[in-house]
Protein backbone atom coordinates (compact mmCIF):
# COMPACT_ATOMS: atom_id res chain seq x y z
CA UNK A 1 0.00 0.00 0.00
CA UNK A 2 1.45 3.53 -0.65
CA UNK A 3 1.64 6.38 1.58
CA UNK A 4 -0.79 8.31 -0.52
CA UNK A 5 -3.44 5.25 0.64
CA UNK A 6 -2.23 4.50 3.88
CA UNK A 7 -2.75 8.43 4.57
CA UNK A 8 -6.31 8.03 3.05
CA UNK A 9 -7.77 4.96 5.07
CA UNK A 10 -6.10 6.73 7.95
CA UNK A 11 -8.24 9.36 7.45
CA UNK A 12 -11.51 7.67 7.08
CA UNK A 13 -10.57 5.66 10.00
CA UNK A 14 -10.54 8.72 12.27
CA UNK A 15 -13.91 9.93 10.10
CA UNK A 16 -15.24 6.92 11.40
CA UNK A 17 -14.43 7.20 14.97
CA UNK A 18 -15.69 10.60 15.54
CA UNK A 19 -19.20 9.40 14.13
CA UNK A 20 -19.20 6.50 16.48
CA UNK A 21 -18.70 8.67 19.17
CA UNK A 22 -20.92 11.25 18.36
CA UNK A 23 -24.17 8.79 17.80
CA UNK A 24 -23.11 7.23 21.44
CA UNK A 25 -21.68 3.97 19.71
CA UNK A 26 -18.76 3.74 21.87
CA UNK A 27 -20.25 5.40 24.94
CA UNK A 28 -19.48 4.14 28.38
CA UNK A 29 -22.05 1.21 29.43
CA UNK A 30 -24.92 2.92 31.61
CA UNK A 31 -26.08 0.30 33.80
CA UNK A 32 -29.88 0.26 35.06
CA UNK A 33 -30.39 0.62 38.36
CA UNK A 34 -31.86 -2.08 40.16
CA UNK A 35 -35.68 -2.00 40.22
CA UNK A 36 -36.86 -0.94 44.21
CA UNK A 37 -33.61 0.58 44.50
CA UNK A 38 -33.37 3.47 46.64
CA UNK A 39 -32.51 7.25 44.77
CA UNK A 40 -29.16 8.30 44.95
CA UNK A 41 -28.19 11.37 46.37
CA UNK A 42 -28.07 14.82 44.43
CA UNK A 43 -26.07 17.92 45.20
CA UNK A 44 -22.16 18.23 46.42
CA UNK A 45 -19.71 15.63 46.49
CA UNK A 46 -18.66 14.88 50.33
CA UNK A 47 -15.64 17.29 51.59
CA UNK A 48 -12.36 16.25 51.54
CA UNK A 49 -11.25 14.62 54.77
CA UNK A 50 -10.39 17.81 57.33
CA UNK A 51 -6.24 17.09 57.72
CA UNK A 52 -4.07 14.36 58.75
CA UNK A 53 -4.02 15.76 62.19
CA UNK A 54 -7.69 15.75 62.56
CA UNK A 55 -9.67 13.00 65.13
CA UNK A 56 -11.06 9.99 63.01
CA UNK A 57 -13.85 7.63 63.63
CA UNK A 58 -14.35 4.34 62.02
CA UNK A 59 -17.97 3.17 61.78
CA UNK A 60 -19.18 -0.06 60.20
CA UNK A 61 -23.00 0.11 59.18
CA UNK A 62 -25.14 -3.51 59.43
CA UNK A 63 -28.54 -2.30 58.07
CA UNK A 64 -30.47 -2.82 54.29
CA UNK A 65 -31.58 0.33 52.34
CA UNK A 66 -32.88 2.27 54.98
CA UNK A 67 -29.69 2.95 55.48
CA UNK A 68 -28.55 3.17 51.94
CA UNK A 69 -31.41 5.58 50.96
CA UNK A 70 -31.08 9.17 50.06
CA UNK A 71 -27.08 8.72 50.43
CA UNK A 72 -27.52 9.05 53.76
CA UNK A 73 -23.18 7.81 54.95
CA UNK A 74 -22.17 10.21 52.43
CA UNK A 75 -24.27 12.75 54.30
CA UNK A 76 -23.13 11.68 57.95
CA UNK A 77 -19.57 11.58 56.22
CA UNK A 78 -19.59 15.18 54.86
CA UNK A 79 -21.62 16.93 58.04
CA UNK A 80 -18.24 15.31 60.16
CA UNK A 81 -15.71 16.54 57.99
CA UNK A 82 -17.38 20.41 57.70
CA UNK A 83 -17.10 19.82 61.52
CA UNK A 84 -13.49 19.05 61.90
CA UNK A 85 -13.84 15.13 61.99
CA UNK A 86 -12.66 12.47 59.35
CA UNK A 87 -15.54 9.93 59.24
CA UNK A 88 -14.29 6.98 57.43
CA UNK A 89 -17.32 4.02 56.85
CA UNK A 90 -17.79 0.33 55.36
CA UNK A 91 -21.50 -0.15 54.43
CA UNK A 92 -23.30 -3.54 54.60
CA UNK A 93 -26.67 -3.11 53.80
CA UNK A 94 -28.67 -5.32 51.29
CA UNK A 95 -32.14 -4.84 50.32
CA UNK A 96 -34.56 -6.11 53.16
CA UNK A 97 -31.96 -7.50 55.47
CA UNK A 98 -33.16 -8.04 58.73
CA UNK A 99 -30.71 -8.19 61.70
CA UNK A 100 -31.60 -12.07 61.81
CA UNK A 101 -29.96 -12.19 58.16
CA UNK A 102 -26.95 -9.92 59.00
CA UNK A 103 -25.50 -12.31 62.43
CA UNK A 104 -25.04 -15.16 60.13
CA UNK A 105 -23.62 -13.72 57.23
CA UNK A 106 -19.96 -14.77 56.72
CA UNK A 107 -19.15 -11.04 55.28
CA UNK A 108 -20.58 -9.35 58.38
CA UNK A 109 -18.82 -11.72 60.66
CA UNK A 110 -15.76 -10.56 58.88
CA UNK A 111 -16.30 -7.12 59.09
CA UNK A 112 -16.69 -7.42 63.00
CA UNK A 113 -13.67 -9.49 63.68
CA UNK A 114 -11.79 -7.27 61.37
CA UNK A 115 -11.67 -5.35 64.61
CA UNK A 116 -10.92 -1.26 64.76
CA UNK A 117 -14.27 0.34 64.45
CA UNK A 118 -15.47 3.13 66.93
CA UNK A 119 -18.84 2.57 65.89
CA UNK A 120 -21.20 -0.10 64.95
CA UNK A 121 -24.31 0.89 63.50
CA UNK A 122 -27.59 -1.53 63.46
CA UNK A 123 -30.34 -1.40 61.96
CA UNK A 124 -33.08 -3.39 61.75
CA UNK A 125 -35.86 -4.22 58.51
CA UNK A 126 -38.80 -1.23 58.25
CA UNK A 127 -41.49 -3.67 59.22
CA UNK A 128 -40.37 -6.09 62.09
CA UNK A 129 -39.93 -3.28 65.22
CA UNK A 130 -43.34 -2.19 64.86
CA UNK A 131 -44.52 -5.95 64.96
CA UNK A 132 -45.96 -7.12 68.55
CA UNK A 133 -43.27 -7.58 71.73
CA UNK A 134 -43.39 -11.34 71.46
CA UNK A 135 -42.06 -11.33 67.97
CA UNK A 136 -39.92 -8.51 68.80
CA UNK A 137 -37.87 -10.34 71.44
CA UNK A 138 -37.85 -13.48 69.55
CA UNK A 139 -37.18 -12.58 66.14
CA UNK A 140 -35.16 -9.61 67.09
CA UNK A 141 -33.36 -9.29 70.36
CA UNK A 142 -31.22 -11.99 70.30
CA UNK A 143 -29.50 -11.42 66.81
CA UNK A 144 -28.97 -7.69 68.07
CA UNK A 145 -27.30 -9.47 71.10
CA UNK A 146 -25.56 -11.40 68.61
CA UNK A 147 -24.22 -9.44 66.28
CA UNK A 148 -23.46 -6.67 69.75
CA UNK A 149 -21.03 -9.37 71.28
CA UNK A 150 -18.98 -9.72 68.20
CA UNK A 151 -18.11 -6.24 67.53
CA UNK A 152 -17.17 -6.21 71.09
CA UNK A 153 -15.03 -8.81 70.53
CA UNK A 154 -12.94 -7.62 67.98
CA UNK A 155 -13.60 -3.98 68.98
CA UNK A 156 -13.49 -4.20 73.08
CA UNK A 157 -14.25 -0.09 72.98
CA UNK A 158 -16.65 0.06 70.20
CA UNK A 159 -19.95 2.21 70.42
CA UNK A 160 -23.12 0.78 69.58
CA UNK A 161 -25.62 2.98 67.76
CA UNK A 162 -29.25 1.44 67.18
CA UNK A 163 -30.47 3.30 64.13
CA UNK A 164 -33.92 4.31 65.11
CA UNK A 165 -35.82 4.24 61.70
CA UNK A 166 -38.82 6.35 60.53
CA UNK A 167 -41.98 4.40 59.98
CA UNK A 168 -43.60 4.44 56.81
CA UNK A 169 -45.44 7.26 55.27
CA UNK A 170 -49.03 6.29 55.72
CA UNK A 171 -48.13 3.12 58.15
CA UNK A 172 -48.82 -0.35 57.21
CA UNK A 173 -51.85 -1.87 56.74
CA UNK A 174 -50.52 -5.33 55.49
CA UNK A 175 -49.60 -6.16 58.71
CA UNK A 176 -52.63 -4.79 60.76
CA UNK A 177 -53.03 -9.05 62.06
CA UNK A 178 -49.59 -8.69 63.68
CA UNK A 179 -49.56 -5.12 64.99
CA UNK A 180 -53.10 -3.16 64.79
CA UNK A 181 -50.71 0.32 65.79
CA UNK A 182 -49.37 -0.16 62.44
CA UNK A 183 -52.34 1.47 60.49
CA UNK A 184 -51.16 4.76 60.67
CA UNK A 185 -47.54 6.52 60.37
CA UNK A 186 -47.86 7.95 64.06
CA UNK A 187 -48.70 4.18 65.44
CA UNK A 188 -46.37 2.70 63.88
CA UNK A 189 -43.10 5.23 64.88
CA UNK A 190 -44.24 4.81 68.08
CA UNK A 191 -44.23 0.84 67.87
CA UNK A 192 -40.76 1.75 66.67
CA UNK A 193 -39.17 3.93 69.05
CA UNK A 194 -40.21 1.46 71.53
CA UNK A 195 -38.34 -2.01 70.14
CA UNK A 196 -35.34 0.40 69.33
CA UNK A 197 -34.88 1.60 72.55
CA UNK A 198 -35.38 -1.42 73.62
CA UNK A 199 -32.44 -2.92 71.79
CA UNK A 200 -30.25 -0.02 73.15
CA UNK A 201 -30.98 -1.33 76.77
CA UNK A 202 -30.35 -4.67 75.60
CA UNK A 203 -27.14 -4.45 74.37
CA UNK A 204 -25.69 -1.59 76.28
CA UNK A 205 -25.58 0.90 73.10
CA UNK A 206 -27.10 4.44 72.61
CA UNK A 207 -30.02 5.24 70.34
CA UNK A 208 -29.98 7.32 67.25
CA UNK A 209 -33.29 8.98 67.51
CA UNK A 210 -34.28 9.28 63.94
CA UNK A 211 -37.70 8.36 64.30
CA UNK A 212 -38.37 11.13 66.83
CA UNK A 213 -36.82 13.91 64.86
CA UNK A 214 -39.17 12.55 61.51
CA UNK A 215 -41.98 13.07 63.67
CA UNK A 216 -40.86 16.28 64.62
CA UNK A 217 -40.69 17.44 61.24
CA UNK A 218 -43.76 16.31 59.82
CA UNK A 219 -45.65 17.78 62.32
CA UNK A 220 -43.88 21.27 62.26
CA UNK A 221 -42.58 21.57 58.22
CA UNK A 222 -45.03 19.83 56.32
CA UNK A 223 -43.90 21.22 53.62
CA UNK A 224 -40.40 19.27 53.50
CA UNK A 225 -40.33 16.56 51.73
CA UNK A 226 -38.67 13.61 53.98
CA UNK A 227 -39.60 10.50 51.96
CA UNK A 228 -38.11 9.53 48.41
CA UNK A 229 -41.02 6.94 48.29
CA UNK A 230 -43.74 5.66 50.95
CA UNK A 231 -40.75 3.68 53.09
CA UNK A 232 -37.28 5.24 52.23
CA UNK A 233 -36.10 8.55 52.86
CA UNK A 234 -35.65 11.20 50.06
CA UNK A 235 -32.62 13.53 50.22
CA UNK A 236 -34.17 15.81 52.48
CA UNK A 237 -35.00 12.86 55.19
CA UNK A 238 -31.64 11.38 55.03
CA UNK A 239 -30.07 14.95 55.03
CA UNK A 240 -32.12 14.89 58.37
CA UNK A 241 -31.30 11.33 59.86
CA UNK A 242 -27.76 12.56 59.16
CA UNK A 243 -28.20 15.33 61.06
CA UNK A 244 -29.05 13.23 63.54
CA UNK A 245 -26.17 11.00 63.84
CA UNK A 246 -24.10 13.94 64.18
CA UNK A 247 -25.28 15.08 67.05
CA UNK A 248 -24.88 11.20 68.47
CA UNK A 249 -22.30 10.01 66.83
CA UNK A 250 -20.31 12.92 66.07
CA UNK A 251 -21.30 15.04 69.23
CA UNK A 252 -21.48 18.19 67.79
CA UNK A 253 -24.32 20.12 66.99
CA UNK A 254 -25.24 20.30 63.15
CA UNK A 255 -26.65 23.99 63.63
CA UNK A 256 -24.58 26.05 61.34
CA UNK A 257 -22.91 22.74 58.99
CA UNK A 258 -21.92 24.35 55.92
CA UNK A 259 -22.95 21.16 54.38
CA UNK A 260 -26.10 21.03 53.24
CA UNK A 261 -26.26 18.43 50.32
CA UNK A 262 -27.57 20.33 47.92
CA UNK A 263 -30.32 21.34 49.66
CA UNK A 264 -31.58 25.27 50.04
CA UNK A 265 -30.64 27.79 53.22
CA UNK A 266 -34.48 27.40 54.42
CA UNK A 267 -34.70 23.60 54.52
CA UNK A 268 -31.20 22.24 56.05
CA UNK A 269 -31.45 25.40 58.66
CA UNK A 270 -34.60 23.75 60.00
CA UNK A 271 -33.58 20.28 59.41
CA UNK A 272 -30.23 21.09 61.59
CA UNK A 273 -32.24 22.91 64.68
CA UNK A 274 -35.08 19.50 64.36
CA UNK A 275 -32.27 16.80 64.42
CA UNK A 276 -30.16 18.51 67.39
CA UNK A 277 -33.90 18.39 69.66
CA UNK A 278 -34.19 15.06 68.66
CA UNK A 279 -30.67 14.13 69.85
CA UNK A 280 -31.22 15.76 72.80
CA UNK A 281 -34.33 14.25 73.53
CA UNK A 282 -37.11 15.91 72.11
CA UNK A 283 -39.91 14.14 70.28
CA UNK A 284 -40.26 11.48 71.95
CA UNK A 285 -43.84 9.58 71.56
CA UNK A 286 -45.26 13.24 71.07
Amino acid sequence: MTRRRALLWLLALVAVGYAALRTGVFAPERRAVPPGAPPSPVGPEVPAPPGPNAPTIRVLFIGNSLTRAGGLPEMIQGLARTAGVNLVYELHAPGGARLLDQAADPQVRALLARGGWDAVVLQEQSQWPAFGDEQVRTGIEPYADTLAALARRASPQVRLLLYETPARRDGDSSNLAVSPEMATYEGMQLRIDRTYERLAALVGGTLVPAGAAWRIARREHPEIDLYGDPVHPGRGGAYLIACVFQGVLVGRSPVGSTYTAGLDSAQTSALQAIAWRAANGEGRGS
